[in-house]
């Protein structure tokens, strides 16, 4: 079945000329002269955007692991020196906990 004077027609009709002429790529029309460069595509970001990519790539220079921190305390395990903070530790517990529990909420 044919549609005559559908919109849809109209737009696929000028999309098929456009896809014929993309293969005809020997063909120059007249109107539009070759550029001497290609066209590139370029990104604009927003203030906001900005700033989340500089913040990005802060936290991309960090390490994961502090390395210093870690030998610190190796060397204290393997000395026999190293003392747990009892009271530091139970407050990580606790914060910890509540976090989660905040989290589920």
């Amino acid at each position: 079945m044919e549609i005559k004077g559908s919109p849809i027609q109209s737009k696929l009709t000028v999309y098929q000329s456009a896809q014929a002429m993309g293969k005809n790529k020997d063909v120059v029309s007249p109107e539009k002269p070759e550029a001497s460069t290609p066209q590139q595509d370029r990104v604009a970001l927003s203030g906001r955007g900005r700033s989340i990519a500089d913040a990005q790539r802060a936290m991309a220079a960090v390490p994961d692991v502090r390395e210093a921190m870690v030998s610190q305390i190796r060397n204290d395990l393997q000395n026999g020196t190293y003392v747990v903070d009892n009271q530091k530790a139970a407050e990580g517990i606790l914060r910890e906990s509540m976090v989660n529990q905040a989290a589920l909420l």
